[in-house]
C-alpha cells in the first residue's frame, strides 16, 4: 500500500490526507515547523495522524512512499532543498507539490535526490478542510511532472473520486490565473455588488440566489448562450444608468467597465449584438474606464 506523508498540515495538506485516506491509501501523518499551532491541531482532529515537529525526527521521511510538500508557494522551493539535505530521503520516492502556478522543477533538489517530480493541483477552493470529500469529488486536479510520478498522481485523483487532467509546465501560469478569476475574482467581485446597496440595505445576501442563477446557466447552457442582461440586449441607455450611478464608486466603475467590454465581445459571439452596437457599448465603457481611472489617481 502506497504511503504519504505531508510537509505542512493546512487546509490542503489536510483536505488530500482525509480523501486520500478515504480512498484506501495509508497516510502516516505530517511535519510541521508549528506541530502545536490551531492547523496541526485540526488535521489531528480531522485525520486521526500524528503531526510531527519538523525540526526532529525523520523516521516518516524514511517510511514514505509520497511526500506531499503541502505549503506555502513562496516556501516550495526551501522546503525542498531542506529535504534533500537531510539524508532522508532514498530513490523511488514521489515529490509531490500543490501550487497552481508553480511548474514541478520547483522540487528540482529532491529531483536531483532521485525522487520523481510532481505538481498536483486540486481545481477547488478549500476554505474548511473537514469538507473535503464534498469538495474534492467531482473537482478536476491538474498534474504535471515527470512522466512516472504523473502516471501515479492520475490514478490518485481517480481514486478519490477527482477528474485528472494533465498540463504543460508552461501552461500553468495561464492555467493559475484562471483559477483565480473563476474563483477568488468572483468572491471580490460580490464583495463590490455588495457595497453599492445603501449603508442600511441587506447587501450580500439578494445577490447569492443571481449567482446561483449564472452558475446554473453556465452549467446547464455554457458560454455564451448563458449570457443574459443589459449589454446583452444591446441596451445602451440603461449601462449609460449604470456609469452614471457609478461615478462616485470608481473602484466599481473600473471593474464594471472592464467587465462590460468582455460582456460585450461576448454577446457580439453569442450574436445578440450588431456591430454598431458593440461600437456604442465599448466606447461608453472605454470613456468610463478613463474617468474611473482618473477619480482614482485624484483620490491618491
Amino acid at each position: 500500500m502506497t504511503r504519504f506523508l505531508f510537509i505542512g498540515p493546512g487546509r490542503m495538506g489536510t483536505a488530500l490526507s482525509l480523501v486520500l485516506a478515504a480512498a484506501g491509501y495509508e497516510v502516516l501523518g505530517a511535519y510541521s515547523r508549528h506541530p502545536h499551532s490551531a492547523a496541526a491541531q485540526r488535521y489531528r482532529a480531522l485525520t486521526g495522524r500524528p503531526v510531527l515537529d519538523g525540526a526532529g525526527d525523520g523516521r516518516l521521511l524514511r517510511e514514505a512512499d509520497v511526500i506531499f510538500v503541502t505549503v506555502p508557494d513562496q516556501a516550495i522551493a526551501s522546503v525542498a532543498a531542506t529535504l534533500a539535505a537531510s539524508g532522508q530521503l532514498r530513490p523511488g520516492q514521489v515529490a509531490v507539490h500543490t501550487a497552481g502556478v508553480l511548474a514541478s522543477s520547483a522540487l528540482d533538489p529532491v529531483g536531483q535526490a532521485g525522487l520523481a517530480r510532481l505538481s498536483l493541483h486540486p481545481l477547488q477552493t478549500v476554505a474548511n478542510p473537514a469538507l473535503a470529500h464534498t469538495l474534492l469529488r467531482g473537482a478536476y486536479c491538474t498534474l504535471e511532472g515527470d512522466e512516472a510520478a504523473v502516471a501515479q498522481g492520475w490514478e490518485w485523483v481517480k481514486a478519490w473520486g477527482g477528474v485528472p487532467l494533465t498540463l504543460r509546465a508552461e501552461d500553468k501560469p495561464r492555467y493559475h490565473a484562471a483559477a483565480a478569476l473563476a474563483s477568488n475574482a468572483v468572491v471580490a467581485l460580490m464583495a463590490v455588488a455588495a457595497s453599492l446597496f445603501p449603508a442600511e440595505g441587506p447587501g450580500l445576501p439578494p445577490l447569492l440566489p443571481l449567482l446561483q442563477g449564472a452558475l446554473g446557466n453556465l452549467e446547464s447552457l455554457g458560454v455564451p448562450a448563458a449570457l443574459t442582461g443589459p449589454v446583452e440586449r444591446g441596451d445602451v441607455a440603461t449601462v449609460a444608468l449604470h456609469v452614471q450611478a457609478l461615478r462616485a464608486h470608481p473602484t466599481a466603475l473600473r471593474i464594471y467597465a472592464a467587465l462590460g467590454e468582455a460582456t460585450v465581445r461576448l454577446a457580439f459571439a453569442k450574436g445578440s449584438l450588431l456591430a454598431e452596437q458593440c461600437d456604442a457599448l465599448i466606447s461608453l465603457l472605454r470613456s468610463a474606464a478613463e474617468d474611473a481611472e482618473d477619480a482614482e489617481d485624484a483620490e491618491k
